[in-house]
């Protein structure tokens, strides 16, 4: 590794990092390189958070027009469990309006971490969401190359419930996007079997491309172009048996 510079925590960096540990763990030797940070995150994955959290503001209008118009963004959400035995309609809106409180929340929440970790003044009270949330997304903004570099867990490894904040803005905008419909790509299954586990896992995953086993035992990681060797090697064996 180079001295004074860390891999990038996104998850392009997964399949390097399962490669590392095997080594760590097994010693298994590979020849991976991983995307470095510029100190912590890559640029491509700095302009990413900035790109998604300016978007916020827009997609939590959006599910607030879906709480206000009755309309559920997603099926598997239209029954809420309740205290009695079973479960029982959802009352128009409001997993739109859960989803919205969440997320402006949230993004108060890192506001405040980020207000503390700098000791700057406590956030000032709104008498608006709207105006809350516009003004949680502008702090968050100025200070975002800060928290990317310098946050407690500004080098945790994106994925899961962590606390890193690119990842967490990454899912924010996610969950907005997929709840208003705006997310036109889905996951892709792939008809090779997955390399490791040899399981029909494999799918390309709409929020990076990568190439993923949906194995939780496995979860190996491929790029396309090494997925298209991958296939072009199974070929050839192919051929040769026949």
């Amino acid at each position: 590794m180079r001295h004074n510079q860390t891999p990038c925590p996104g998850t392009h960096n997964n399949r390097w990092r399962t490669a590392q540990a095997d080594y760590e763990q097994h010693g298994t030797p590979h020849d991976l390189q991983p995307v470095w940070g510029q100190p912590i995150h890559c640029p491509n994955c700095q302009a990413t958070a900035h790109t998604r959290l300016a978007a916020l503001p827009h997609l939590l209008v959006d599910i607030s027009l879906e709480a206000r118009n009755g309309r559920f963004g997603s099926s598997a959400l239209k029954l809420v469990p309740t205290s009695s035995n079973g479960t029982t309609p959802a009352w128009p809106g409001q997993h739109a309006r859960i989803l919205a409180d969440h997320i402006a929340g949230a993004l108060n929440a890192l506001e405040d971490d980020i207000r503390d970790l700098r000791r700057l003044n406590p956030r000032p009270e709104y008498g608006s969401e709207s105006t809350a949330v516009n003004a949680s997304v502008t702090f968050l903004t100025a200070h975002l190359g800060w928290a990317l570099e310098h946050h407690p867990l500004a080098d945790e490894p994106h994925g899961g419930q962590g606390g890193n904040p690119a990842w967490q803005i990454r899912c924010w905008y996610v969950a907005a996007e997929r709840f208003t419909k705006q997310d036109d790509l889905r996951e892709i299954q792939r008809l090779a079997p997955c390399p490791r586990c040899h399981g029909p896992y494999l799918v390309t995953s709409p929020e990076d491309g990568m190439i993923e086993c949906r194995d939780p035992d496995c979860r190996r990681v491929l790029t396309e172009n090494e997925y298209e060797d991958y296939v072009r090697a199974i070929r050839t064996a192919v051929k040769r048996a026949a």
